[in-house]
């Protein structure tokens, strides 16, 4: 079985970017992330190891609080960055990207964390 018939997921991938922005009344620029309208890696043939995701659920006021961790696998040659946004073409669900790692230049994985408002890492 090759690698390309593990993919059975498809996912869009935004690069986080960052731009000097001054709040104005005099005060010096700051940088602001944030993230394109259009995917920079659109429709990325993937696998989302949803058997291996760690849940979290902290109770707080007024609701709680749910973060994930899952495992991404994706091809070699994938422009995945970390704390990139990876959008769940399926679901819609939207993650971020922690460090990418290079299997043995067979493929890629990388671990992604679920928020409930999609904080930054």
């Amino acid at each position: 079985m090759s690698i390309e018939n593990f993919f059975d997921h498809t996912c869009d991938i935004y690069h986080v970017e960052s731009e000097d922005v001054s709040p104005g009344f005099g005060l010096p620029a700051s940088p602001v992330f944030s993230y394109r309208n259009e995917p920079d890696e659109a429709a990325v043939p993937c696998h989302f190891g949803v058997r291996s995701m760690s849940v979290t659920i902290t109770q707080t006021e007024p609701a709680n609080m749910m973060d994930a961790k899952i495992k991404l696998t994706l091809p070699i040659g994938t422009d995945i960055r970390m704390n990139d946004k990876i959008v769940w073409l399926e679901t819609g669900m939207e993650y971020t990207a922690e460090f990418p790692r290079n299997v043995r230049k067979h493929h890629l994985f990388v671990y992604i964390k679920r928020t409930d408002a999609q904080r930054p890492l």
